[in-house]
């Protein structure tokens, strides 16, 4: 190979790759930046047109099917209104308490739904709550309430008056989180020595705050400092009079969060007392102090019932010289007896050996 032969590309890419690195660790750490990466373009691309996908689908999801509604409804949709027990109470309670001037809330739409979604809503809600098909005492009060709201809603110029007037509620409501934003801001910027202008309009609004009321405590004297009361000046003097003391001085400490706190506890505790004693009532008739007296009052009869029979029972006391021999019997030793029978069985014979 020639000592001057030019290197392949990627070699001299290598190369530069190395060197920049090199370049890189030579010239310090890198900046850490603290908290999540940011994701990328192709990332938040991809993600913004998902969102449109499924938003394109669900309104296609609405939309189709549009056509009029022309003869029975749909069996499908009468079986289910037919069977929906629980749904017929849920829909008659929210008509009824439903305010009539708000068409939209009655029928349970958006203001932005077409007409066509709003049939099929109305269509499936008077299945529902129909006085024929719906047993419900108030479902006539109910279907009744659903025809003047779809009514109401068919009209051109009513649905105009409504959508203005929702329009207008928005825009009022949309107004005070600005203005509330904005004086927060103002607030900040006072706090840090910053004025602009139009922070003092702002903030005017603000330091206008209703005229402040005194509490009870502030304004009521306690027993010691009433007129007429002990003296309490003098300290080397007996006191006359009992003095009695101040008792519960929470009304002059809490605040409202503790009084509400207070109530809320005393609500619980007597609900927690009111359910104990249903318990106790149904499961334990009788309480454990009975309980306990009945077993004394046995365990008093049971030893009462011992010491009346101590002197009369039917078994004799123990004798150690008639228990000892009991079931045993009188064995006579003859000697003779027993010598006979040794003699003829351990002595010798009358025959004499004789050896070779």
């Amino acid at each position: 190979m020639n000592a001057h032969s030019v290197p392949p590309d990627s070699e001299v890419k290598n190369v530069t790759e190395n060197v920049d690195d090199t370049k890189d660790d030579s010239i310090g750490p890198r900046r850490r930046v603290i908290g999540p990466e940011m994701p990328s373009a192709e990332l938040l691309a991809a993600a913004a047109k998902l969102t449109e996908a499924e938003a394109e689908l669900r309104e296609a999801e609405l939309d189709e099917d549009t056509g009029l509604f022309i003869g029975p409804p749909p069996p499908a949709v009468v079986k289910e209104a037919e069977s929906a027990n629980e749904a017929e109470r849920f829909e008659i309670t929210r008509l009824i308490g439903a305010e009539e001037d708000s068409p939209y809330d009655v029928l349970g739409v958006n203001h932005n739904m077409s007409i066509e979604n709003m049939k099929k809503r109305y269509w499936k809600l008077s299945l529902m709550v129909h006085p024929d098909k719906c047993s419900h005492p108030q479902a006539q009060q109910a279907f009744v309430k659903l025809n003047k709201a779809f009514k109401d809603l068919q009209d051109p110029d009513k649905r105009k008056a409504l959508d203005d007037k929702i329009k207008q509620k928005e825009e009022q409501e949309a107004f005070k989180a600005e203005l509330k934003s904005m004086r927060e801001a103002a607030q900040w910027r006072r706090l840090q020595g910053i004025s602009m202008e139009g922070d003092d309009k702002l903030l005017a609004e603000m330091d206008a705050k209703a005229a402040k009321t005194r509490d009870e405590w502030m304004t009521t004297l306690p027993h010691e400092r009433k007129p007429g009361g002990v003296s309490m000046q003098s300290t080397r003097t007996f006191s006359k009079n009992s003095k009695e003391g101040r008792g519960d001085t929470s009304p002059w400490t809490d605040t409202p969060s503790d009084r509400a706190q207070k109530a809320k506890m005393k609500y619980v505790v007597s609900k927690d007392a009111e359910l104990v004693d249903q318990y106790n009532k149904a499961k334990r008739s009788k309480s454990l102090v009975e309980k306990h007296q009945e077993s004394s009052k046995i365990c008093t009869k049971k030893k009462a019932k011992l010491a009346s029979a101590a002197g009369k029972h039917p078994w004799k006391p123990w004798d150690r010289e008639k228990d000892l021999t009991a079931g045993r019997q009188n064995v006579k030793l003859d000697p003779e007896n027993m010598g006979q029978g040794l003699t003829s069985r351990f002595s010798f014979g009358s025959f004499q050996r004789s050896f070779l």
